[in-house]
């Protein structure tokens, strides 16, 4: 009998183990997919009046002012504006052989795409005269700064991050929706880590991590494109950040309205500096990692334990000990279930 007792102990530690990985491996899996992107609603600030005439390609805010490209043959404009009137303050036009498009600020300079030319034109920003330009490869669509490198779309799924100084391609980033690349990339703002980009032929607007090139939430602004009533109206495009308002202009090609809006994710914010960051939800939804190991141990070690119990609490002489010794089904017999 203490032979037999022996022969079985043995196989308690390996189950012991094994159910003492699935309880960890269950409690540790998040609930939900990480990397998944979230719809933000958007809230509409403000409306002010646009030119219907312009073909908006690129929208830019500095220090107060607002700079606009628009686009088109023989049309082609780089603009300042009063945001509050949408009065057309001050404008260039281009040569009728340049097709404007996005445009960024660097320095005391005014950076401007072409579409197909494979020139962008650099303008200086209180004469509008060109003082310079930098050659490329491909289309130019949007185009941002983000404080680094200045980072543009060409209506793929790719960005380039480019030398402020030079204008050369420094690295790359593909940009993916919930695990797919998302192409037509078009106009575009760097914001805080962030690269706010239009969707050329959509109305929605994809928030787009710097780093990983993961859009971290999208925006439907359909309403405003169902608000505009221009006999031109054409597909949103131009987006730019307020810093006064913390939030956004956008307005559209020959849209009569550009609008001031927010984007408001479904995430809370933590306003109190003294929280514990251990106790925050995280943006997936799941429990933050400090919780999950305690409820891992609070749930393990007893399951693990009670499991320990029944297999080491039997008889040798018990039926689930000489059940050890009985012979295997025969195949007949299993088949004859069926």
């Amino acid at each position: 009998m203490e032979h037999g007792s022996d022969m079985i102990r043995p196989t308690v530690a390996p189950r012991v183990v094994t159910v003492l990985f699935v309880v960890l491996f269950l409690t540790l899996t998040p609930a939900s997919v990480e990397g998944d992107s979230e719809a933000a609603e958007l809230h509409v600030i403000s409306s002010h009046s646009h030119d219907g005439g312009a073909f908006t390609q690129g929208l830019e805010m500095h220090e107060g002012s607002l700079y606009e490209s628009t686009g088109l043959y023989g049309h082609s404009s780089l603009r300042e504006v009063d945001p509050a009137s949408g009065e057309v303050l001050r404008q260039t036009q281009l040569e009728e052989s340049l097709f404007g498009e996005g445009i960024t600020v660097v320095g005391d300079t005014i950076v401007m795409l072409t579409w197909r030319e494979e020139v962008a034109l650099v303008f200086d920003i209180e004469t509008f005269e060109v003082v310079g330009n930098h050659t490329y490869s491909g289309e130019g669509w949007g185009l941002c700064n983000d404080g680094t490198s200045l980072v543009m779309s060409n209506g793929t799924s790719e960005l380039a991050f480019r030398d402020p100084e030079d204008f050369t391609v420094q690295s790359t980033l593909l940009v993916t929706l919930d695990g797919q690349q998302t192409n037509l990339l078009n106009e575009l703002e760097c914001v805080g880590g962030m690269i706010y980009a239009n969707v050329w032929r959509s109305d929605l607007i994809l928030a787009i991590n710097s780093t990983s090139g993961a859009v971290e939430f999208t925006v439907d602004a359909s309403q405003l494109a169902a608000s505009e009533s221009g006999p031109s109206k054409g597909v949103l495009n131009g987006i730019a950040y307020f810093a006064e308002h913390d939030a956004f202009l956008v307005t559209g090609k020959n849209w009569t309205t550009m609008h001031l809006v927010s984007f408001e994710s479904g995430q809370e914010p933590v306003e109190d500096d003294d929280t514990d960051p251990e106790s925050v939800t995280s943006a997936t939804g799941s429990p933050p990692r400090a919780e999950v190991l305690s409820l891992a141990v609070w749930l393990g070690i007893p399951l693990t334990l009670f499991i320990l119990f029944l297999w080491t609490s039997g008889t040798p002489g018990s039926p689930s000990r000489r059940r050890i010794h009985n012979p295997p089904a025969t195949r007949a017999s299993t088949e004859g279930d069926r």
